[in-house]
């Protein structure tokens, strides 16, 4: 588990890092430029989303099938789920584009942002394509045990972003300051060398479960209904969390830009808490896909009891530092007093269990290996429409904005004793197949000895 998750760690780590060089570049052109580019991440969110999702659904089927023994399947599952993002791609460039401006307006855009957000958004459209083929594609290689490959494809598109901003934002040389069009293009050059670089990387590696021979292309329903067992569910809380964000930003929009582009940046800070969890559970579903697909149900617990622990304490780094020394992150992105103050209030109050989380994102990622997508579907379903939703709606009206901010806190906090729920339903579900016998569990410490000896590394 540590062998796969760690080059995902890093490399998501790193990729949330440059996100938030990219922020800082754009947070240079002031608040304005800042909220426009806030507004606009909900319709950036469900396209890495869908894309994502359907990428959780490939690795999952594709690491059940190899546990299996069935390469040729694998493979018939890696060549749809490439045709799957070019087919993305090209319904996000006609579609995008076609309904732009009602987006715009449903995602909070006013007067003052929503020129900026068109312009911005136009160009990220137009390459969207080059955003879905590498997600998809280092899902694909995740699935058959390698999160080293997707690191480093992460990494240079990542890295691209951030040497290109400043060339292109502000002007350097023969190229002209072009202010977010620059940000954008930035965006999509980058995405697009990512592109071909993970198109020739698959074609140069050495082979070590799929072949990706094209004889073994067969279009199957089958293999769909497989992808979207998992995908699917995710798709729906992707875009039940995107609609939320939606209604999000027309809450904060009728505060001030500030208060939206505060929430930029804690959306950036928080990401980066998040990516070594989502690097970890990257290498907790192939482990646990496999353990599954073979039937060893005690690997499955024993996985998901690891990955538990060490996500609690992987976040726990981050909660610290935003907690203690919020102002100190703030200044990272502006020195505008208003925002200050408002980003130190966001940052304390929207993180004070967000520890917790880590342990919800192992659980999420173990049921979508075992394919029960539709489970950790309900679990995030309950987490952002009943509680989050309601709390968005409540709060305010007791603590204005500073309520907005408690609803994150509140809505995770509920989410935990939640997740519990689903856990001790899980493993009660694994338990049917070998159940302890009854006199061993009376005898004194058996459950907190047998836990003990599944965290021992």
């Amino acid at each position: 588990m540590l062998k796969l998750s760690l080059p995902a760690m890093v490399g998501m780590f790193a990729y949330s890092l440059f996100s938030l060089v990219d922020t800082f570049f754009i947070a240079r052109l002031g608040a304005q430029a800042l909220a426009a580019i806030t507004l606009t991440i909900p319709i950036q969110v469900l396209i890495s989303s869908l894309a994502s999702a359907t990428g959780v659904g490939l690795t999952s089927l594709i690491s059940r099938t190899l546990g299996q023994g069935d390469i040729r399947l694998a493979d018939n599952i890696a060549w749809h789920g490439l045709f799957i993002a070019i087919l993305y791609g090209l319904f996000f460039l006609i579609a995008g584009n076609q309904y732009l401006d009602q987006l715009l307006l449903l995602f909070g855009c006013n007067q003052e942002t929503f020129l900026l957000c068109k312009h911005y958004l136009s160009i990220i459209l137009k390459g969207c394509v080059f955003t879905f083929i590498p997600i998809v594609l280092s899902s694909i290689i995740q699935g058959e045990g390698n999160t080293f490959l997707p690191m480093l494809v992460s990494l240079l598109g990542a890295a691209l972003n951030v040497i290109l901003d400043p060339i292109l934002i502000f002007g350097w040389g023969p190229f002209p300051g072009m202010g977010l069009t620059g940000a954008a293009l930035a965006t999509v050059l980058a995405q697009l060398i990512t592109s071909l670089s993970i198109i020739l990387l698959v074609l140069a590696r050495k082979r070590i479960y799929l072949s990706w021979a094209i004889v073994h292309f067969r279009p199957s329903l089958t293999v769909l209904a497989g992808v979207y067992r998992v995908a699917l569910p995710t798709v729906v809380m992707e875009v039940c969390s995107v609609l939320i964000m939606a209604f999000l930003n027309r809450l904060l929009t009728a505060y001030s830009c500030t208060a939206v582009a505060v929430l930029g940046i804690f959306m950036h800070v928080r990401s980066i808490v998040y990516m070594p969890v989502y690097g970890l559970a990257q290498g907790v579903t192939p482990v646990a896909g496999f353990a599954y697909g073979a039937g060893n149900d005690d690997r499955l617990k024993e996985t998901l009891v690891k990955a538990s622990v060490m996500a609690l304490f992987l976040i726990g780094w981050g909660w610290l530092i935003v907690q203690y020394r919020p102002l100190w992150v703030m200044s990272f992105f502006s020195d505008d007093p208003a925002l200050l103050i408002m980003g130190v209030s966001c940052l304390r109050l929207a993180t004070v269990v967000l520890p917790l989380m880590g342990p919800i994102i192992i659980l999420y990622s173990v049921l979508q290996a075992m394919g029960k997508g539709t489970t950790a579907m309900w679990l995030s379903l309950i987490r952002q429409g009943g509680f989050f939703l309601p709390l968005l709606l409540i709060l305010p009206r007791y603590y204005n904005l500073q309520g907005i901010w408690l609803a994150f806190s509140v809505s995770e906090l509920l989410s935990a004793l939640l997740a519990l729920v689903f856990f001790i339903s899980l493993w009660k579900e694994l338990q049917k197949k070998k159940r302890p016998v009854f006199l061993m569990l009376l005898k004194g410490g058996h459950s907190f000895k047998r836990l003990l000896a599944w965290l021992k590394w």
